[in-house]
């Protein structure tokens, strides 16, 4: 029973670090190794700003679409109501 949510929760994850390597949210370099040694340095870099900005975009546009999709959800008749009630004194 626990298999099937720890491979969804897996695919989850992969997926959330392959788009943040594509939109350029986390990055990798390394430094040339030593001349006389075999280590190699891996930095890891997480840009939260480029996150935060990114996340305020889809937020931006997640309301713009809501807000068109509930002006078409409107029935033409709550549409003549909302006319009567504002045209009305």
């Amino acid at each position: 029973m626990n298999r099937p949510i720890i491979s969804v929760l897996l695919v989850l994850l992969l997926g959330v670090v392959a788009v943040g390597f594509y939109r350029g949210w986390f990055t990798l370099s390394s430094h040339s190794p030593d001349t006389g040694s075999n280590k190699v340095n891996v930095n890891l870099t997480v840009d939260r700003d480029k996150m935060q900005e990114d996340a305020a975009t889809v937020k931006k546009e997640a309301t713009e679409l809501v807000g068109k999709v509930t002006e078409k959800a409107a029935e033409p008749g709550d549409q003549a109501a909302e006319n009567v009630k504002a045209s009305t004194p």
